[in-house]
């Protein structure tokens, strides 16, 4: 079954220039719009920041971000249907991204039964509309500030684009490759087959016909397959078993792939799923609202210093500020030490050093270029690294 790729990509989607390593596919883990962004989401935005921004001054790189990846899923339209049923009078314009959070927290311990044909209704909308919860619109409206703050570059969190192909499409495909473990002439639930690589199975559609979250990926990544294209998967390391089968799915599509796990930050020496809260006091806006002498570039250079330098991509160490604020004051000096001229263009050996820093897949590697910044030996560091880390 040919699965063709979506119309042109919007502002969601970033490509640059030409690169001998063909072009690289970077797919950051979904995020739903049901709670803040916690220090774990926050680690896993900027290693993807500084990765796609220096890799793309040595290769092709296409940033892939979807909300539907996001809001088509059980995760989202459950909480939201909660929210109609509990509070529909609610205004959600003016709702912190905290006191949501603790709303999605409160839906997950109540565990209350959902009905799911309404959530199928959800879904569908959706899907099919590209429809957000006012709530949701809301946390995507607040993301979208706090990145904007940080110098994230623009993820499109304010467009809509439909999957690039739909639910039966997909699973008709996966079903040609005989990756699926069928039940649905049952009424049961269709899995994926992680067994014949020696993985768990995976279930992909419930008995309710509801999509498990790797089925909007493998919707929107599947038609982007390219023989000149390499796909980065990057996720955190507490759902490696799923993007290890979806890596695999990927390869029986004839992708080449890698995949980029990176450690959860526990909060308070306690490392749990964002669902069962603990984050609070430790959230994106929580850090942005701090106060402290330093400038917006040290906020920028100094997240970025403590989330991709001091927090290596298998770190175990919790979240903390003092640490991060230390890293704040390591910028602001390391800006007063910049060379005149401001970001500019590509300098002479920039490109070269960022070549010598690329992993085997071809993508700059964001520790060790921030280590490189923290070296020792490495003095003030090259203005144009400016765009790339503020």
């Amino acid at each position: 079954m040919a699965l063709e790729e979506a119309a042109p990509p919007s502002r969601k989607t970033v490509r640059t220039g030409p690169g001998t390593f063909g072009e690289l596919v970077v797919a950051p883990v979904t995020i739903t719009p049901t709670k803040p962004l916690t220090p774990t989401h926050v680690k896993g935005l900027l290693w993807t920041d500084v990765l796609v921004k220096a890799s793309a001054r040595v290769s092709g790189v296409r940033l892939v971000w979807n909300n539907r990846m996001a809001t088509v899923t059980t995760q989202s339209t459950a909480f939201w249907h909660h929210l109609d049923l509990t509070e529909p009078d609610t205004d959600w314009s003016s709702e912190s991204d905290t006191r949501i959070g603790e709303r999605y927290i409160r839906f997950h311990a109540e565990r209350r039964e959902t009905d799911p044909r309404a959530v199928a209704d959800y879904l569908t909308r959706a899907d099919e509309d590209g429809w957000i919860h006012p709530c949701g619109r809301r946390m995507l409206d607040l993301w979208s500030a706090q990145l904007g703050r940080l110098g994230v570059g623009d993820l499109g969190l304010d467009a809509d684009r439909p999957l690039a192909t739909t639910a039966k499409t997909m699973v008709a495909a996966l079903a040609e490759r005989g990756l699926l473990i069928d039940h649905r002439r049952f009424g049961g639930p269709v899995h994926l087959d992680g067994p014949r690589w020696g993985l768990p199975l995976r279930q992909l559609v419930g008995g309710d016909g509801q999509p498990n979250y790797l089925l909007p990926i493998l919707r929107e990544l599947v038609p982007m397959i390219r023989p000149d294209r390499l796909f980065l998967l990057v996720h955190d390391d507490g759902i490696a078993a799923d993007y290890l089968l979806l890596d695999r799915v990927l390869t029986e599509f004839g992708a080449r792939t890698a995949r980029l796990p990176l450690s959860r930050v526990p909060v308070g020496d306690v490392q749990r799923s964002s669902r069962y809260g603990g984050w609070q006091g430790a959230t994106l806006g929580d850090l942005a609202a701090t106060s402290g002498t330093a400038d917006l570039a040290a906020y920028r250079l100094g997240m970025r210093l403590y989330f991709a330098g001091t927090l290596h991509r298998r770190s175990t160490q919790p979240f903390r500020m003092h640490l991060l604020r230390r890293c704040v004051g390591r910028a602001a000096r390391l800006l007063g030490e910049m060379p005149a001229g401001g970001a500019g263009g590509p300098g002479r050996h920039l490109a070269a050093t960022l070549s010598r820093l690329r992993a085997q897949q071809g993508y700059v590697d964001p520790y060790r270029l921030t280590a490189s910044l923290l070296g020792k030996r490495s003095g003030a560091p090259a203005p144009e690294l400016r765009a790339i880390y503020t």
